[in-house]
């Protein structure tokens, strides 16, 4: 019975399993994504699954009896061939090792393999088995974060600015030689330290609430410019900026941070301010010295212009006494001054006119014209003071007789050629025109002091319940983002503006001139956009 035990049809059974083991074996050899190749101990392939046929670029065929000293990188096959011979002495079952190799086409590429020995029952070898691996991409990627390391740190440690690694608290990780120079610490007394620490208690809280977004996820950076003392005490400015870093879920990990002393620029800056304060008190005195003596000037023209020009005589002795009333005003001031100098120079011409029409008939019809154009804008400037000083006929005249007249004041002060364009029928409401108006003089006084421009374009369109203002000039331009917040000009525009609940818009390129737009809509329900263009009543 014990031989009976034995069984008879085991060897059967263990064909069955062979074959069995035989197909796992070669269902795993031919499928697996691993480069697997079988060795005799005479260093020749016997076998070569698909993965490796691939990884090498060589048949099967290509492959059986080749030595792997052909496809192995010269330089690393040495190393190799020791740990093989350990192999089959039975120092070793396996071992495995990163090595270059070479494809068919000349290319090299790292590979990870693992070679082990298949023995018999008396443990004598019979073959070898050794899997491989390509790493090229994961060695190319170590290649480059190391690169990349040895980039950040060449930076890091030789950069003017001081940089830092922090961890979320704000807790120095690591930190340069610049760091320790602006703060006056060491590099070790830096380490682990809390950037609080440093700040100097009055400017503590600047920059927490941002700081508080940085390390919740909220926003990427931060920069702020706030006072820190050194170890010496002395209180310096600097500018900090905090960039975070995050991991692969996007999350906050650590903080790069940045220090930069700008100590000496807030001190000139200070300076600097302070004599633009001195200069400016200074420049407002002169102009006040400056235009008391042109009003004494200016009265002294308007008693001569009383003389010579009777038909406005009256008009201008009216102007003389608004402009004594409200010579406080600087709107009053600079109307009156435009009034009389253009008078002025219209009775220059006048006197000389005579002459020139004997010497030059065409050069005297030029000047008539210009004469004409004098008197006609001195006549416009002096209806356009009286409309000041008198605020009700002001909210009494038809406002494109008021644009007409503003119009013809440029044109007679500043020789500035104004188109006007008035399309529609609507009386608007006195608040309105009111600041239509302010709005509209604003825009061309600034036009003649500033644009330098050789043309105005002034466009009104008044449809029912709608107002369209719009004046273009072909002048410099500016730029608008350097127009300061808290210009007055363009300040008490928007005010008047936003008081009437219009719309306005400024627009301006350097070189190609401004447009200063106004819209006005009573009717909440009409959308701006539907009024009518130039042409369409």
């Amino acid at each position: 019975m014990p031989a009976n035990k034995i069984n008879l049809t085991s060897p059967s059974q263990s064909i069955e399993e062979l074959k069995h083991s035989e197909a796992t074996f070669r269902a795993m050899f031919e499928t697996s994504a691993v480069g697997i190749g079988i060795m005799g101990l005479d260093h020749k392939i016997l076998d070569a699954n698909p993965a490796i046929c691939r990884m090498f670029g060589r048949t099967r065929a290509q492959f059986i009896g080749l030595s792997p000293v052909a496809a192995t990188f010269p330089e690393d096959y040495p190393q190799s061939d020791e740990k093989f011979q350990e192999l089959l002495d039975g120092k070793r079952e396996y071992y495995w090792d990163e090595r270059r190799y070479l494809r068919t086409n000349g290319d090299v590429f790292w590979a990870q393999i693992t070679m082990s020995v298949v023995r018999d029952e008396t443990g004598i070898p019979l073959y070898m088995v050794g899997m491989v691996l390509d790493i090229s991409e994961q060695k190319r990627v170590v290649a480059d974060l190391q690169a990349s390391e040895v980039r950040f740190r060449a930076m890091f440690d030789n950069v003017s600015v001081g940089m830092s690694l922090m961890s979320l608290d704000r807790r120095a990780m690591s930190v340069n030689q610049a760091a320790a120079r602006i703060t006056g610490y060491s590099v070790e007394e830096l380490a682990g330290i809390n950037a609080a620490a440093l700040s100097y208690p009055p400017d503590l809280e600047i920059g927490l609430v941002g700081f508080q977004e940085l390390v919740a996820g909220k926003r990427d950076s931060l920069q702020m410019e706030k006072r820190f003392v050194r170890k010496n005490g002395d209180i310096y400015w600097a500018r900090v900026t905090y960039t975070s870093v995050r991991n692969a879920v996007s999350q906050p990990q650590y903080l790069v941070g940045s220090i930069e002393d700008i100590n000496e620029q807030k001190l000139a800056a200070e300076k600097l301010a302070a004599q633009e304060a001195e200069y400016t008190l200074t420049l407002e005195q002169r102009v006040e010295e400056r235009t008391r003596m042109l009003s004494e000037i200016n009265l002294k023209l308007i008693n001569e212009i009383e003389h010579r020009q009777k038909a406005e005589e009256a008009l201008a002795a009216k102007a003389v006494e608004d402009a004594i009333t409200a010579e406080r005003t600087r709107l009053a001031r600079d109307l009156h001054d435009a009034v009389t100098q253009t008078l002025f120079s219209a009775s220059l011409i006048a006197e000389v006119l005579p002459d020139i029409w004997a010497m030059d008939e065409a050069e005297a019809r030029r000047s008539t014209e210009e004469l004409r154009q004098l008197t006609r804008g001195a006549l416009a400037e002096m209806r356009t003071l009286l409309l000041e000083l008198r605020p009700a006929a002001l909210t009494q005249a038809r406002f494109p007789d008021l644009i007409k007249q503003l119009s013809e004041a440029v044109i007679g002060r500043a020789r500035l050629p104004v188109q006007l364009d008035v399309t529609g029928e609507y009386e608007m409401p006195p608040d309105v025109k009111v600041a239509f108006y302010r709005i509209a003089q604003e825009s061309l006084n600034n036009i003649m002091k500033y644009a330098r421009a050789t043309e105005v374009q002034v466009q009104l369109r008044l449809v029912c319940c709608n107002v369209h203002m719009e004046i273009r000039d072909n002048g410099i331009g500016f730029e608008p983002s350097a127009i300061r917040p808290t210009s007055l000009g363009m300040r008490i525009m928007r005010e008047r503006a936003d008081a009437i609940r219009a719309r306005l818009n400024i627009s301006s390129t350097p070189g190609q001139g401004s447009t200063v737009s106004l819209d006005w809509n009573e009717d909440e329900l009409i959308p701006i956009s539907k009024i009518p263009s130039r042409g369409e009543a």
